[in-house]
Order: C-alpha cells, then structure tokens, then sequence
C-alpha cells in the first residue's frame, strides 16, 4: 500500500478542515495539508524529533526546525479531533448478529490511562467505545486524570445498548443512559448505592442472592432518585465451585496487596454474578448475562492500541501536545481499521477465532506506508 491509498481513505473535505480549524494559515515551511498530516501521524507513531527532521527532509523536500514542527503539531488537535469524528464507524470485521440485536448498537466501553513521560507525570484517561459485532471505533474522548469514568463521557440515543462494568454503575450514569432512551447491562458493585423493594423498605442484596442457585434468574429492586422509587432489572446467577474458589483466591491477593479487609457480605456476593439491565423481558436473564460477557472486546483494544501503536506512555512534554499525539494516536488507529476492513479474510477461516484472544489479532506496520510514496 502507498501513501497515495491512505489519503483515500481520509474525509474527501480533510484539506477544507485543515484550514477551517487553523491548522494551517498560510503555505511557509510545511507546504501543504498532506505534508503536515503525515508529519503528525509520523511523529505520534513513536518517531523522534530528528526522525521527523529527517522524514519531512527526504519524502517532502523540506526543512524546518524542531521548534517549528512543534508549533504546527500543537494547532493540530482541533483538526484532527474532526477528521476522526468524519472516520468513527468504520468496520474492521462483520460478526454475525443475534436476530434479537438487529435494532440495535452494541456498545463496550471503558477507559485506560495514559502516562506522560518525564518528570512531570502527567496522566491522560482514554474513554472508549466499541461496536461489538464491527469492532469499529464508535466513540472516544480523552480527559485530564480529574475526569473519572462515567457515561457521561459518551453520546448515546436510541437503539442502542451500553455495556459496561462496575465503575460506570451509578445512579447518575443509569439516570443518563434512560434521559436518552438508551439500554445498559452494567455489572454492579455490592452497596453501589441503596436498594429498596416496593414499599421503600431497605433490601440487602446479598439477602435476595442467597436464593439464587447456578441457573440464571432475575428480579426487581428500586432505587430512589430525587426521592422518588425507581424500579430496575437485576439479572444473576451463582457461579461455579471452580470459579468461586478462584474469587476466593483473587480477593485475599488483592486484600493483602492494599492492606484492606473487605466485609463478610461483599464477599459472599463474590460467589455470584450479577447485572443491573434496562432491557425488557423480551430477553431473558440468560440472554442478558451471555451479552454482558462480551465486553472483554473492549479491552481487547486498549490492548492492541498500548502493545502495537506505543499508547502507554505520552512523549511530548505540555498538555496540547500530548492532547495532539493521543489523537492522532487514535486516528493511526482508525486507519489502520480501516486497511484492515479492507482485507479479504479467507472463506476458510473460522471468523469465530478473532473473538477468542491474541491469535486472532491482525498485526500492520503503519511505517511501511508512511515511507512509500
């Protein structure tokens, strides 16, 4: 592939973006919007700023000094940022899709931290979003290390379904996800906040859980939002002897890593797993179990994005030039999905096995394109 293909695969209105948001103001030094956005991506592959020297240098017949890559690389954000918001969607594989989520987006989300080198450790937080059944990038936004994870960070509506794990479960982010008339499956922490049955009398969890055996069930618990009782969907089951003794094994790792001791009742409901839902009955407990588990497809991401595009650690040294390279970061990673949806998979191959793990992770070196004309 030539660095030709890959401007194809960019918003035909890239140039007309480049200038609106300021990233260019005038042809000096850097000569146009190509030269400029290959420099970008060039550096936030994990490239040196002699190495940017010598790339603008060799492939665009231009010179310009480290100050003044720096300068354009930081007016740079707001137009990468629109680029990337052109490019969300893409489908990197079709999964099929159960007929009952025909209607519906499939969203895993989750956040990861992004460290800065140097003295000064400055730490970003990537909030993420990905379509379960195209593995495409639906959403993303980057925050300072104030900005906690909450669904707030993310735009959802209709037909949609958001799943998620125990820190986005709070009554704010189940408030969010009804005022825009979207579903959720979020796994929930014991006591994330008080639930009550339909008269407002206080309820345990770990009491309605003792009843529940390894078949999967559900019930109903209310919880009060500006003092008023609002039912909601618990869906759970007990887990296996096997999995219970491993949760056993995993909380006294982690209770004597932070020196803590969690109470008798947390732990009992260790033994189950349980959900909080917005879905009908339409779907049954079972149902909704099966699908929550796919969301370790998210971190599959934050894996592949740390390990083959270098997101870990932040090498520039202010806060708007880190802004700069984590979202060109994320737009090397758009467009390697995007040569990758491109690639004819074999007939032959069991498209089952890119859902499993590592083995089926597709590997593509960004340099071999940024380098062929």
């Amino acid at each position: 592939m030539q660095r030709t293909d890959l401007i194809n695969f960019l918003p035909k209105n890239y140039k007309t973006l480049c200038w609106e948001h300021k990233a260019m103001t005038r042809h000096r030094g850097i000569q146009n919007e190509e030269e400029l956005l290959m420099l970008s991506m060039f550096y936030s592959y994990g490239h040196s700023l002699m190495e940017v020297k010598n790339y603008a240098k060799t492939e665009f017949n231009t010179t310009i000094s480290d100050v003044g890559f720096m300068k354009r690389f930081n007016r740079c954000n707001d137009w990468i940022k629109s680029i990337i918001i052109e490019m969300l969607g893409n489908e990197v594989i079709k999964y099929d899709v159960p007929k009952k989520l025909k209607d519906y987006k499939v969203l895993a989300v989750d956040a990861s931290d992004v460290r800065q080198k140097g003295a000064v450790q400055r730490l970003f937080h990537l909030h993420y979003a990905v379509n379960l059944f195209t593995l495409s990038s639906e959403s993303f936004k980057i925050t300072s290390q104030e900005q906690g994870e909450t669904l707030k960070n993310f735009n959802f509506g209709k037909n949609t379904i958001v799943i998620a794990d125990r820190a986005y479960a709070s009554m704010t982010g189940i408030e969010y996800c009804l005022e825009n008339q979207t579903d959720f499956i979020l796994r929930i922490k014991n006591k994330a906040f008080n639930l009550y049955d339909e008269n407002g009398e206080n309820v345990e969890l770990s009491s309605i859980l003792k009843d529940i055996s390894e078949q999967s069930c559900d019930f109903i618990l209310y919880y009060k939002y500006k003092n008023k009782l609002k039912p909601i969907r618990f869906c759970a089951v007990r887990k296996t002897k096997e999995e219970i003794e491993i949760e056993k094994k995993r909380i006294l790792r982690r209770e004597s890593k932070k020196q803590i001791s969690l109470s008798d009742d947390t732990k009992f409901t260790h033994q189950y797993f349980f959900v909080v839902t917005s879905i009908g009955q339409e779907f049954t407990s079972d149902e909704i179990l099966r699908l929550y588990r796919l969301r370790w497809q998210v971190e599959m991401v934050f894996k592949r994005y740390k390990s083959i595009l270098g997101l870990g650690s932040i090498p520039t040294k202010t806060d708007i030039s880190g802004l700069v390279w984590l979202n060109c970061k994320m737009l090397i990673a758009l467009l390697i999905e995007k040569i990758l949806s491109e690639v004819d998979f074999s007939p032959c191959a069991d498209s089952s096995e890119f859902m499993e793990g590592d083995g089926g992770t597709l590997q593509f070196d960004f340099n071999s394109v940024l380098y062929n004309r």
